[in-house]
């Protein structure tokens, strides 16, 4: 799939339906309280001028009020709704999208749209559009009533000042946008930087020592320094610039109004009041270009990542009666070539083949993180494309080669493999997998906090804790890879007693002595 998106796409292209529903109605509200606010400076420089009535102006002015409060108040509502849909948007793509397109660049970049970007979001209907929508709008609006104030001429003489105001903030915002194209890039490969040192500390430090181990990341930082210095040299330059185009139109104004000997210094005032305003929405503008930019790269990043590679689903499924693996010519770049296996129902499976052959790679597509380049999977005779994946998964447990465990309580992590499970089961899963150590070492028992992330638990328990977790679904399939590469012989030997006791298929990948695996079948990688 092609994720990247032309320059001139169009910006709510890039988001859902139901935003851009909700973005509509605050974009016109915005338009509505520029003419609004338009109408009441022009009824007050009328008001200079003709001497109308005070009641006229406060009753404008009023007016005005109401509307920007209500549509500031619509802004904030629209923007805490906006992330929810965009939340809801991230959530169903990353559900369907491909489990191998997870990378550690992805997982940055979908770190950085969740914590950043689409809380980010929630600006665009209260302050964006205040910046995109009412601040060009505002001037235009005064410039017409000028118009019928003080006639054409003037309006045309205004104009042509605003306008030589606003091409200078928009050479102010080119420098800016420029000076700004790589510090997204760059804050990407620092967050992932981050993730990777985060991840792998201990491993740095023990390797490495303390002070070499900031070598790697230090590089990036030190390039987002240089991309920040570039940005506020340019930011400090439109700065300078939109004060001098916020003072030009008044004076311009009022060395027209002086040269061509006018004498009406009522019609001045009222003048300079209306230029005045219209031209303070310039000064907004003199740092839009970052603000725009912020916006379009970010939500160029939601729509790849909600645009993420997904493997195609039947719009029927069909259910398999029978558990057996049938691999016809599989093929899948770089490691399995043309690969023929067939696996019954029960039998006990161990992949074997060099670091680099492809063992995890072929148990990740029996599960259909992804397809096969060449060839076909079959389970049960059914091919796995014909298998919607919700309907695939509950005949699979897994047990990965790194033990994940969510915050929260043993319990709480076992009943991920069967939501409906009783505490009595899952204490009884948990000492088939030599947890009962951990169990009884506090009070709560099956219901004490295993920290973040597992924190409070030893490698060895976190890896018994996942194959709880897999044993508890029951499924007809279990798939190990490295599962108990941090158990001690002991508790190794005890762990795969209570797995063979399970009456299903075991495909597993073990580095240490399989011999109390009972293989029944043998599949070697790399030969």
């Amino acid at each position: 799939m092609n994720n990247s998106i032309s320059k001139n796409n169009f910006i709510t292209s890039m988001l859902p339906q139901a935003a851009k529903q909700r973005l509509f109605g605050v974009a016109l509200g915005w338009i509505g309280v520029a003419l609004f606010e338009a109408v009441a400076y022009i009824i007050l420089a009328f008001s200079i001028v003709e001497h109308w009535q005070a009641q006229w102006v406060l009753l404008s002015a009023l007016v005005a009020i109401f509307m920007t409060i209500i549509v500031t108040r619509a802004g904030y509502l629209t923007g805490v709704r906006l992330a929810g849909d965009l939340f809801a948007d991230l959530g169903k793509s990353l559900t369907g999208a491909k489990l191998s397109w997870f990378s550690q660049e992805q997982r940055a970049q979908i770190g950085k749209m969740a914590g950043q970007a689409v809380p980010g979001f929630m600006s665009i209907p209260a302050h964006q559009f205040q910046t995109f929508l009412h601040a060009p709008c505002l001037p235009i609006f005064i410039l017409i009533g000028m118009a019928f104030l003080a006639g054409w001429q003037v309006m045309l003489v205004a104009l042509l000042l605003m306008l030589i105001a606003f091409f200078a903030q928009v050479l102010a915002q080119l420098s800016l946008m420029k000076a700004d194209k790589n510090r997204h890039q760059t804050e990407l490969e620092t967050a992932a930087a981050t993730i990777e040192l985060v991840d792998h500390l201990e491993l740095l430090q023990s390797a490495a020592g303390p002070e070499k181990t900031l070598e790697r990341i230090e590089q990036r930082w030190l390039s987002q320094e240089n991309v920040f210095k570039k940005i506020n040299l340019s930011a400090a330059w439109a700065t300078a610039i939109a004060t001098c185009a916020g003072v030009f139109p008044i004076a311009g104004l009022a060395i027209y109004w002086l040269y061509f000997g006018q004498d009406n210094a009522a019609l001045l005032l009222a003048l300079i009041v209306l230029i005045s305003r219209a031209a303070a929405p310039l000064a907004e503008l003199a740092t839009a270009g970052l603000g725009i930019n912020d916006v379009i790269h970010s939500l160029r990043g939601f729509y790849q990542v909600t645009h993420a590679p997904v493997l195609s689903e039947a719009e029927v499924s069909e259910l398999p009666h029978q558990y057996d693996f049938a691999l016809d010519q599989v093929s899948y770049a770089p490691a399995l070539k043309k690969l023929n296996v067939e696996i019954p129902f029960g039998a006990r499976v161990n992949v074997r083949g060099k670091s680099g052959s492809g063992k995890s790679t072929l148990l990740e597509l029996l599960m259909r993180f992804d397809d096969p380049d060449q060839g076909q999977i079959k389970l049960g005779g059914i091919s796995l494309t014909h298998i919607q994946y919700q309907d695939l998964i509950q005949h699979i447990a897994y047990v990965s080669q790194e033990a994940i465990i969510f915050t929260g309580t043993l319990a709480d992590n076992i009943r991920l493999g069967k939501s409906d499970a009783s505490d009595a089961e899952i204490e009884e899963i948990a000492r088939r997998c030599e947890l009962g150590s951990v169990i009884e070492r506090k009070p709560e028992g099956i219901h004490q906090s295993v920290g973040q992330q597992g924190s409070t638990l030893s490698g060895g328990e976190r890896q018994r804790l996942a194959i709880a977790r897999a044993l508890i679904k029951k499924s007809p399939i279990l798939i190990m890879d490295e599962a108990t590469s941090a158990l001690d012989e002991k508790t190794e030997q005890a762990v795969i007693h209570s797995i063979l006791a399970m009456s299903q298929t075991l495909i597993f990948v073990s580095h240490r002595d399989t011999a109390l695996w009972q293989a029944t079948q043998n599949i070697d990688l790399g030969d």
